[in-house]
């Protein structure tokens, strides 16, 4: 395309101690353990909520607990989830605060009264208690602000520049974080990064897939209308129309207890024959996904959360305008033929209609590089690193999987330990990174992706611009870790 300069005039709207950019799962949670911490902090978020993928985006927060595939085990966190949680929960601080008090505005279904696998919220009352939270901490929120260029001397960032309908404003800052989740921030500021997969990965060195490889584009979407009483009577009546969902791991058994106690549920419904690709003039990638469904039991009755999930067009990227269009229109088309085939096949789901179809779901984008770059061996070996700020608990969460991954004989309790140095961008001395965008390998970012490691990344952003600014510290990298762990400890979370 051709290029022209434009010559763009921006007013300075003010000076802070900490400039997060996104306001999103991981940023919303860096926001307030900024300002918690005691820096002067702004939120500038281009949507017109807070929340990202937890609210707008209707994703279920995942996971609070160690990964265990073994039934017995599985049984064993189950039951100490009600009598000592501390064993079994990997997740504390911000993260969890947040749960309990949706759970306490009756807004989120977790397990035995805590959280689990799988919490999945009302996303409108959780839009409102974070605007309250922020509102609490005194955190100043721009929305409906884009950001599109940087200020930079030397290798140091002083604030960002963002598109308003007053204008361009600047927002300075001493240390500025990215919780964009495209990595938008680093890249204007040149830290080095990749698109998608790459040389490092162990797919692409088993040619399994080229460099350049995306994760598909997806979507959470809320369906209305639902007898879920029906719909949990003929899955139990219907077996074999019940598939095990990955992650949450629960059995047909496991889901009629919980859903009878009005806890959380994790549904994989099998449709057979259900081709609904070739619908929309492509193929499906496999039988999988063509034939499944994950659906979750939702905070109001009558609403679930379907998941569109390998089911839009391939090699979509989420940093170019045009197949960021088409994956919006793939992804409403994709929700109204999957809950019409609903309709016609699935008890419970006659009068089922597409309650919302959020902001399409990118995956992955840019990896940024940072002081350490996260990889397969880090996490299926279970590493614990000094700098450790906390901990995931997500299995690899990408296709195709590596052998690697393929061979692991998974422990009874699967975590791992994220270190620091993946927070801290390479090349920039005040740029925090916090979201899917850390510095991670593309299988490693399959466990540090969803939503808790995303908030759990956020805190430890949050509260360490905070140590940096009131210590008077340029560089983020030297950080005294073990003061930042102490702070992160003291504040509930899990290292």
């Amino acid at each position: 395309m051709e290029t022209i300069n434009l010559n763009v005039q921006a007013k300075i709207y003010g000076e802070y101690d900490v400039v997060v950019c996104g306001g999103g799962t991981a940023g919303c949670v860096a926001a307030l353990a900024a300002a918690r911490g005691g820096a002067k902090t702004i939120l500038i978020e281009r949507t017109p909520f807070l929340g990202g993928m937890l609210t707008h985006g209707n994703a279920g927060l995942t996971k609070f607990v160690h990964h265990a595939k073994n039934p017995e085990i599985q049984a064993q966190i189950s039951e100490e989830l009600k009598t000592t949680p501390e064993k079994a929960l990997t997740t504390g601080g911000i993260a969890m605060e947040l749960v309990y008090k949706l759970m306490e505005r009756k807004a989120a279904t977790g397990t035995n009264g805590s959280a689990s696998s799988y919490v999945y919220t009302d996303s409108q009352e959780f839009k409102l208690m974070l605007f309250e939270m922020i509102e609490e901490a005194g955190v100043k929120v721009h929305l409906h602000s884009y950001i599109f260029d940087v200020l930079k001397d030397g290798d140091k960032l002083t604030g960002v520049v963002y598109n308003t309908k007053e204008g361009c404003l600047v927002a300075k800052g001493k240390y500025i974080i990215d919780a964009t989740g495209d990595g938008d921030v680093s890249a204007l500021a040149g830290v080095p990064y990749v698109l998608g997969s790459c040389e490092d990965d162990q797919v692409v060195k088993e040619g399994r897939i080229p460099s350049g490889k995306l994760q598909m584009i997806g979507s959470m979407f809320r369906i209305g209308g639902v007898d879920m009483d029906r719909f949990m009577d003929y899955t139990i009546k219907n077996p074999d129309k019940f598939n095990i969902q990955p992650y949450g791991l629960m059995s047909l058994k496991e889901v009629e207890e919980s859903y009878k106690k009005g806890d959380m549920i994790i549904f994989q419904t099998k449709l057979t024959g259900e081709k609904y690709h070739t619908e929309l003039g492509f193929e499906p990638m496999n039988e999988y996904s063509a034939e499944h469904t994950q659906i979750y039991n939702y905070p109001r009755k009558g609403i679930v959360v379907g998941c569109i999930t390998r089911m839009l067009s391939e090699d979509l990227d989420g940093t170019k305008v045009d197949d960021l269009t088409k994956a919006e229109y793939e992804v409403l088309y994709c929700a109204k033929r999957k809950v019409a085939r609903f309709r016609e096949s699935v008890p419970g789901f006659e009068e089922a209609f597409v309650l919302d179809v959020p902001q399409a779901g990118v995956r992955e984008t840019r990896h940024i590089l940072g002081e350490y770059k996260l990889n397969i061996d880090d996490v299926l070996g279970m590493r614990e690193f000094d700098d450790s700020i906390g901990r995931s608990t997500h299995p690899v969460d990408i296709g195709p999987l590596p052998s690697a991954c393929l061979e692991w004989e998974r422990p009874d309790r699967f975590s791992f330990s994220l270190p620091y140095r993946i927070l801290v961008a390479k090349g920039i001395d005040n740029l925090l990174l916090a979201g899917r965008l850390v510095s991670n390998t593309r299988e490693a970012a399959g466990c540090t992706r969803p939503t808790v490691p995303c908030m759990i990344t956020g805190e430890a952003t949050g509260t360490a611009a905070a140590i940096l600014c009131n210590n008077g510290i340029t560089k983020a990298k030297d950080i005294d870790t073990n003061e930042l762990r102490k702070v992160l400890l003291e504040n509930g979370a899990v290292l």
